[in-house]
């Protein structure tokens, strides 16, 4: 659901629906290009009016780690995780949004995992640790430093 209005016009008055979002932003403007379809009825919109556009979005619950725990090499990007046996494993990821100094991940890592946050210049996959165990920053993250 979107809503709009004219530049002479108060508030959002109008309402439409998003049917296309582009896959990619435009690296050179950092725009996204999405279209609209609205109500017409009394022809208030004409070719080559500008609006303003409100994109209401819904909160849905997300995992998040700190950014500072992922790692990208040449196969894409990675957290750091230690398993049951207190095992560092890497674990790709797939990332979303950035929020404050977290990242949302989409896939990858679970949320009773316990994620590397500090020391992972020391966490090499396959090696024993002794992690320990920090309160984390949100309810979805569990993060550990190997020692």
């Amino acid at each position: 659901m979107l809503d709009h209005r004219l530049q002479t016009e108060t508030g959002y008055p109008h309402q439409g629906l998003l049917d296309y979002t582009s896959p990619e932003v435009n690296q050179s403007t950092g725009t996204l290009q999405v279209r609209g379809s609205f109500e017409n009825a009394k022809a208030g919109l004409l070719p080559g009016y500008f609006v303003r556009v409100r994109v209401p979005l819904r909160s849905e619950p997300a995992l998040l780690i700190p950014a500072v725990a992922v790692g990208s090499d040449q196969a894409g990007r990675y957290a750091l995780t230690v398993n049951a046996d207190n095992v560092v494993e890497q674990r790709r990821v797939q990332l979303g949004q950035v929020v404050g100094e977290m990242q949302v991940v989409e896939s990858g890592v679970k949320p009773d995992e316990r994620v590397v946050v500090s020391g992972i210049l020391d966490a090499v996959p396959g090696q024993k640790v002794d992690p320990q165990l920090r309160a984390p920053t949100s309810a979805a993250a569990d993060p550990v430093a190997p020692k």
